[in-house]
């Protein structure tokens, strides 16, 4: 083999490796991250797949509520009353829905508050 073929071959295996491990970082990444999301979700509302963050970041599937005088308005129109909602751990809005989807009914478990985190207000 000539000399200038073993550096192509050493240089695509290079390659080759440095493509796999920044793969193989982007999905660890990426597992991590939705383990974390959901670590404050509690059982009750989520079964560990029917939550996720709201707003307009990527990991978010529908807006940050409205504020209305009679609490949070989702993007589908339901209103939860500010005293019915969860404090929100990280600052940002979470939902939890029936089946994990966008527009499944809000969760509700009985006897608890809505499965809804919302920021603190700082006024």
């Amino acid at each position: 083999m000539s000399p200038a073929r073993a550096a192509s071959l050493s240089a695509g295996l290079i390659v080759a490796i440095g493509l796999t491990l920044a793969a193989f970082v982007g999905l660890a990444k990426l597992f991590v991250g939705q383990a974390r999301a959901h670590s404050f979700y509690p059982w009750e509302c989520c079964s560990s797949q029917d939550c996720w963050p709201m707003g307009l970041d990527a990991d978010a599937r529908e807006p940050d509520p409205v504020e209305t005088r009679a609490g949070w308005r989702l993007a589908d129109g339901i209103v939860i009353p500010f005293a019915l909602t969860r404090k929100s751990p990280d600052g940002r809005f979470h939902v939890c829905r029936r089946g994990g989807a966008a527009d499944g009914a809000v969760i509700q478990p009985s006897e608890r508050p809505i499965c809804l985190w919302a920021p603190v207000p700082t006024y």
